[in-house]
C-alpha cells in the first residue's frame, strides 16, 4: 500500500471557549487544503459536547504531514493552544492497509 497517512486529532476547548476554538480551527481549513500533499482535511464538532472537535486528515506521506506541521498557519494556532484548549491535543497516526 502507498505511504498515505491518516491523522485523527481530537481537540477539547476550555469551558466557554468553544466558539473561539471553532473559529480558530475553521481558519486552518482553507490554507491546509491548499497544501499540495493534503488529500483530506475535515473538521467535526461533537453534537453532544460543543467543546469537542475532531480533525480527520489524510496526507500523501509522513513527510507531507511533517511539512504541514511547520506551516505558519498551524504554528500560529499551536502558539495559542495553551490558552484555548482544556487538554493537550490527542493525535493518532494511521497507515492505510486496504
Amino acid at each position: 500500500m502507498a505511504d498515505k497517512l491518516t491523522v485523527v486529532a481530537c481537540i477539547k476547548a476550555k469551558d466557554g471557549l468553544a466558539d473561539q476554538v471553532k473559529a480558530e480551527l475553521t481558519a486552518l481549513i482553507a490554507p491546509t487544503r491548499e497544501e499540495p500533499d493534503c488529500i483530506n482535511y475535515i473538521l467535526y464538532q461533537s453534537p453532544e459536547d460543543p467543546h469537542l472537535f475532531l480533525f480527520f486528515e489524510a496526507w500523501t506521506s509522513k513527510a507531507a504531514l511533517d511539512a504541514h506541521l511547520q506551516k505558519p498557519h498551524l504554528q500560529a494556532f499551536i502558539a495559542k493552544a495553551d490558552g484555548l484548549l482544556a487538554e493537550p491535543l490527542d493525535v493518532s497516526l494511521w497507515d492505510e492497509v486496504g
